[in-house]
């Protein structure tokens, strides 16, 4: 059984997931790989397309970063906007697919050109959607990611016509598995996590693994899309993964992909993945769990 308020969605949804190896500091060239590989997936049957984590630019930042703890001027120079010339380049071909693109950007503030975000850029066929910026930065030594950007401090969901679809980045989904469940009691039907994951970091396990936790223990689906090969100096596993419930079982692995650029695909039933028991009990469990969660959170933020 659906949800009324999702009635009027559509009931099955086709997801894709890019294994992806951009080009370092090469915004056209990975962009034209973004739209080429975006109309290969939408030619399979594809419906939303998420690339990983600053698929736009290139993950890892410059030797000054590391060395002098000073921004990258690498990413300085790629930042952007959003809306800006890449989202509206996409924003094109989108709309004349009919599908849903995210993909990782490194996001200029509009108001100061000094702040930079690690986005995802969120394009449909009715726009730009808007963005998400990582809240949880990777620290110091290891990576550099704070000498380059800002914490982002929202946790948007995003209308489409399969419903409301939520979005996080690397740590903020591998980490924190309550910013999943807010995104979930939000509405979040479908989760996409755009990451960077390194090898040596974790190990390629470890992405089948969370992805397909986050979708069990949340009653939905999530997707995780991995920077894939060799960059600059650094290598990243792929093993895009597509996971999620389906009932009877609670936990199913979908799809997933190698260590080299691929798109990986996976066709997700709305109306299968819905738990077999009373929607309105738990519905009202889930308000219980939200409530709950607000308070104690507050009596931690307070206790600190």
């Amino acid at each position: 059984m659906i949800q009324k308020e999702y009635e009027k969605n559509e009931k099955t949804v086709t997801v894709s997931v890019v294994n992806f190896n951009p080009v370092w500091g090469d915004k056209a060239a990975n962009l034209q790989k973004i739209k080429t590989m975006v109309i290969s997936a939408s030619q399979e049957g594809s419906n939303i397309i998420a690339f990983p984590e600053l698929a736009l630019s290139g993950y890892e930042c410059g030797d000054e970063a590391r060395r002098d703890h000073k921004p990258c001027s690498m990413h300085e120079e790629a930042a952007e906007t959003i809306p800006g010339s890449s989202t509206a380049e996409v924003a094109k071909l989108t709309k004349e697919l009919g599908v849903y693109v995210l993909f990782g950007i490194p996001e200029r503030d509009e108001k100061n050109p000094k702040v930079r975000y690690i986005s995802v850029a969120v394009i449909g066929p009715e726009g730009i959607l808007g963005s998400y910026r990582k809240i949880h930065l990777a620290p110091p030594p290891t990576f550099t990611e704070e000498a380059c950007f800002k914490p982002g401090n929202d946790l948007p969901v995003f209308e489409t016509k399969y419903g409301r679809i939520g979005v996080q980045i690397c740590a903020d989904f591998w980490v924190y598995p309550e910013l999943s469940r807010i995104l979930c009691l939000k509405g979040a039907r479908l989760i996409i996590n755009c990451a960077a994951c390194m090898v040596g970091q974790t190990g390629p396990e470890f992405i089948a693994q969370i992805t397909g936790c986050r979708g069990t223990e949340n009653f939905i689906y999530a997707a995780s899309a991995s920077l894939a090969g060799k960059e600059r100096t650094l290598s990243y596993y792929g093993r895009s993964t597509i996971a999620g419930r389906a009932f009877p079982s609670f936990k199913q692995i979908f799809a997933q992909g190698g260590d080299r650029e691929e798109i990986v695909s996976a066709t997700l039933s709305l109306e299968k993945g819905q738990p077999p028991f009373d929607q309105l009990s738990l519905e009202k469990e889930r308000i219980r769990s939200f409530e709950l969660c607000a308070n104690e959170l507050k009596k931690l933020a307070e206790s600190r």
